[in-house]
């Protein structure tokens, strides 16, 4: 009894994209490069030419704490020569007006990765899983992690997706 009270009343459960727009807002080249921009803008340390794997956050939202030993995990073992990792924490860090307002039209909700390949192309957008607690086995991203590794095209813009996300606020 207390674990379903837990999961359909403590584990809030929505779409991802809760206007399910296909394709998503970030299909759209010009707004893979205008996130790029102000990604660049936020974290001066991102280099063109190496892969960006962009996780957006909201630390007050209930669903983080599925995929944050994942992401631990992924982001210690990321090969810093060929990918960067870094965390957008709408809920913490200082975001600006524009950049907000951006993010708003493009990530419906988080937990949610943007990954672009070198050439910055989003080759994955989406969340890191569909439920319960995310790993390598069942995260969404390992299959197009694995196409770049190889040097393979692989786009995934997965927002059809029912699960725990919190809508950005």
């Amino acid at each position: 009894m207390g674990l379903a009270y837990w999961y359909f009343m403590v584990k809030p459960q929505q779409w991802f994209d809760a206007d399910m727009q296909q394709p998503p807002v970030l299909a759209e080249p010009s707004k893979q490069q205008m996130l790029q921009r102000l990604l660049q803008q936020q974290f001066p340390q991102l280099e063109n030419g190496r892969a960006w794997f962009i996780r957006f956050k909201q630390s007050d939202c209930q669903c983080e704490r599925f995929v944050e030993l994942y992401h631990q995990s992924f982001a210690a073992q990321a090969d810093a020569k060929t990918m960067q990792v870094v965390t957008l924490d709408l809920a913490k860090d200082a975001v600006d007006a524009e950049t907000l307002g951006f993010i708003r039209e493009v990530i419906p909700a988080t937990p949610s990765v943007a990954l672009f390949n070198p050439q910055g192309e989003v080759i994955y957008f989406g969340p890191y899983h569909q439920d319960g607690i995310c790993n390598a086995e069942n995260s969404y991203l390992e299959p197009v992690l694995a196409s770049l590794r190889q040097g393979q095209e692989l786009t995934v813009l997965n927002t059809l997706v029912y699960g725990c996300f919190c809508p950005i606020q």
